[in-house]
């Protein structure tokens, strides 16, 4: 039985080795600073979000060349994203928005 190879296109790319370990780094981050500034859950929308995350918060992810910001991350959102229930749903939430 052979295994194929899968095929990615320009919109689809596997991440690397490095750009996994960044997002999990990022991950923590995002964990760490949610428990230091005391953070209460659920976090019902995009408005609580940004008290937590202002527009000026130094973290972000890039895609393909791209920057992008804890701010433009939180834009991507829906609605059927909410509420986030702990630190770690919303760190595997924003994470999953750096590939748009």
């Amino acid at each position: 039985m052979t295994i194929e190879k899968p095929k990615y296109t320009e919109h689809a790319q596997a991440p690397g080795a490095t750009a996994i370990k960044e997002l999990e780094m990022m991950k923590v981050e995002i964990v760490e600073m949610v428990n230091g500034a005391g953070v209460r859950f659920p976090i019902r929308n995009a408005g609580e979000l940004l008290k937590v995350f202002p527009k000026s918060t130094p973290i972000g992810c890039s895609y393909q060349g791209k920057k992008h910001s804890m701010y433009d991350l939180i834009q991507r959102l829906s609605d059927s994203d909410y509420p986030i229930k702990s630190a770690g749903d919303l760190a595997a939430i924003l994470t999953t928005r750096c590939f748009p």
